[in-house]
């Protein structure tokens, strides 16, 4: 029987811009992830401040042994 382990890594991103800052610590992030065996099995986005449009994105990861 395969045993799994769920983990998640929490995002923070400030503003609405999606930068080219944001978008290399993301893949960076999915890139470890990915070679140490873990599979991204869903994402969630939550805003936490709309005056200053701060949101988190939540990315769920599984990895099975």
């Amino acid at each position: 029987m395969e045993k799994a382990e769920n983990d998640p890594d929490i995002y923070y991103a400030a503003g609405n811009a999606n930068t080219q800052r944001q978008e290399n610590e993301i893949s960076g992030i999915i890139t470890k992830r990915n070679f140490e065996g873990w599979k991204l099995i869903s994402t969630c986005t939550a805003i936490v401040d709309t005056k200053n449009q701060f949101s988190n994105l939540y990315l769920f990861w599984q990895k099975e042994y």
